[in-house]
């Protein structure tokens, strides 16, 4: 009895636990908990009607070719890429990004790889120090760019893009469409300005709209998991390559929590519509992966290739942009191009894949996002010749398609690059094909979109807990051979040189011997040098420490070892850098 009563008074425990719930919560917490569910079915709306429409289009696109006249392919192409150039010119916002030099590169909202788009939107509404120098800051700077526009535009170019045959993946331009529907859900209209006529939709939307930055990123983070958590069937790896592509130095773990809630809204909305098979890449058969000392060694010469595909593939996007952004400044021209260099290299495989009886799937190799023939891989149909003609031609036409501004992603070829060269392997050492698929996949993600967690998290949710001591080895050994590296351009780093605009930076310059005991009205300094000191770092204050001084006054004595925080156009910056390290190589300093 006293066990009965002791069971019962659990369970009213646990009721209250349960009743009294959302006073666990703050206000603050339960509304972003809700936003989350909100964004989560928001975008799975979205992207599943995309992912299901760009299916369709390819589809209908393979039946055209399947005739006798595969040379049919470029009219599609071309179509799609006049289409894109249109979109691209239609109402177009420029985003911009820092490259390795510190210098800053402006970007088409809608071409090219999305993913790189939805980092640098993300990253608007963070307090800079280049928004302190033009007045904008907070949530404004977002609200000032394109929404739901830039989401219609993105996905129709993404739709004739993929769908008429280019090469590319869907994930990344489904993360920046993501982004641009949750900052467009928050984003202020006229009707809710007008707080006289419409008291309850302006308290309402007091209560919904963020008003900090942290808190539009959290719907940010959140949109991008939900995204991928449509797209790959895995929402705990979603979540965390959400909070990783963004924050490659920082821990998010807060925004982590409502990622991950839009990401288990989009994905069991999926799992509802596909019937259970939310994941794109499946196995029949589940194969554990050997233990053995010789597979660990295959595993050590699989993450030896994949890191050197990874490093040529960088290489090779540089040279691509230079080609076509350099090369081709008409946009109808630089689009057209990409979509004829697609095709050539298509009918080229086509025709070699029959010549030589390969595989009657030649033009999938090419066209497309590609996870059909990761597939075949995965169900061991794939010869040495064809996935070595695949990885190569994939990756030229790949390139072809984003740096030329076709709307497509680089994610879902990475794992595309990654299953190639795990099966040539398989092949030569007489393997299952998954057991090397798998593991190469993680390398392909740590290796060329840098996101490590979130690589071992896809592997164990996809292909099961059997894969993560693989998973684990690839990860740190890819780790280890692409330091740093990654495809997406607009990710955070550290830079020496800040650069505030296109052309214009801020430099830091110790002052000549001749300059102390001297104010920058004698020295006569802007109109001599066309710059602005908008600081100054004292050498030795009055506490006897170094100290910052923004703002700080013309008339300011300057002392020995003081250093100017200078502001203006480089090539102006580039003149007083010469004059000074004459003053200093006139005094010996």
């Amino acid at each position: 009895m006293k066990s009965i009563g002791n069971a019962l008074l659990d369970g009213i425990k646990h009721l209250n636990i349960v009743r009294n719930l959302p006073k666990y919560f703050d206000e603050e917490e339960q509304r972003l908990a809700i936003q989350s569910v909100i964004i989560g079915v928001v975008v799975w709306a979205i992207v599943f009607s995309l992912q299901t429409s760009v299916r369709w289009l390819f589809e209908a696109v393979l039946q055209i070719l399947a005739g006798p006249s595969p040379w049919l392919l470029f009219i599609p192409l071309l179509l799609g890429a006049l289409i894109v150039a249109w979109l691209a010119q239609l109402r177009p916002s420029t985003l911009h990004y820092r490259d390795k030099e510190g210098h800053i590169r402006e970007l088409n909202d809608i071409e090219g790889d999305g993913l790189e788009r939805a980092i640098s939107l993300y990253y608007t509404s963070e307090p800079s120090f280049e928004q302190a120098l033009t007045g904008q800051e907070g949530v404004d700077v977002r609200w000032e760019l394109p929404t739901f526009s830039l989401t219609v535009r993105k996905f129709l170019a993404t739709f004739f893009t993929l769908g008429s045959g280019g090469s590319g993946g869907l994930t990344a331009s489904a993360t920046l469409i993501a982004e641009s529907v949750s900052a467009g859900l928050f984003k202020p209209r006229a009707l809710t300005k007008d707080s006289s006529h419409h008291p309850y939709i302006a308290r309402f939307w007091h209560w919904w709209q963020p008003h900090r930055t942290d808190h539009l990123q959290t719907a940010q983070l959140s949109a991008i998991a939900a995204a991928v958590a449509v797209l790959l069937g895995t929402p705990f790896a979603a979540a965390f390559f959400a909070s990783e592509v963004m924050y490659r130095y920082r821990p998010v773990i807060e925004k982590l929590v409502y990622a991950l809630i839009s990401a288990l809204v989009a994905f069991f909305l999926t799992d509802l519509i596909t019937a259970g098979h939310p994941v794109p890449f499946e196995s029949e058969l589940l194969y554990v992966p050997p233990t053995t000392w010789s597979y660990f060694g295959v595993l050590l010469l699989l993450g030896l290739c994949v890191s050197l595909v990874s490093q040529y593939f960088r290489r090779l996007r540089i040279s691509f942009d230079h080609v076509f952004y350099d090369g081709q400044p008409n946009i109808w021209r630089r689009h057209l191009l990409g979509a004829v260099v697609n095709g050539i290299i298509a009918l080229l495989v086509h025709y070699l894949t029959q010549y030589f009886d390969l595989t009657d799937r030649g033009l999938e190799l090419v066209l497309g996002r590609g996870d059909d023939i990761v597939n075949l891989a995965i169900a061991g149909e794939l010869t040495i010749a064809v996935a070595l003609i695949a990885l190569v031609a994939k990756a030229i036409a790949t390139l072809a398609t984003i740096t030329s501004g076709g709307s497509a992603g680089l994610l879902i070829p990475t794992l595309f690059f990654g299953t190639m060269v795990a099966t040539t392997l398989a092949n030569l050492f007489d393997y299952e094909p998954l057991v090397l698929i798998v593991p190469a996949m993680v390398a392909s993600l740590v290796s060329i979109a840098n996101v490590p967690l979130a690589a071992i998290l896809f592997a164990v949710e996809a292909f099961g807990s059997v894969y993560m001591v693989p998973a684990l080895f690839m990860m740190v050994l890819a780790s280890v051979l692409t330091h740093e590296g990654t495809i997406y351009r607009t990710q955070r780093e550290t830079y020496e040189s800040r650069e505030i605009l296109p052309g214009v930076s801020v430099r830091r310059h110790a002052i000549p011997e001749r300059w102390a005991n001297r104010t920058l009205i004698d020295i006569d300094f802007r109109r001599r040098f066309d710059l602005n000191v908008i600081g100054l770092v004292e050498y030795r204050t009055n506490e006897g420490r170094p100290r910052v001084r923004l703002g700080t006054a013309s008339s300011t004595i300057l002392e020995a070892g003081d250093t100017l925080v200078v502001l203006g156009r480089d090539e102006k910056l580039a003149e007083l850098e010469t004059f000074l390290e004459a003053e200093y190589a006139k005094k010996g300093e």
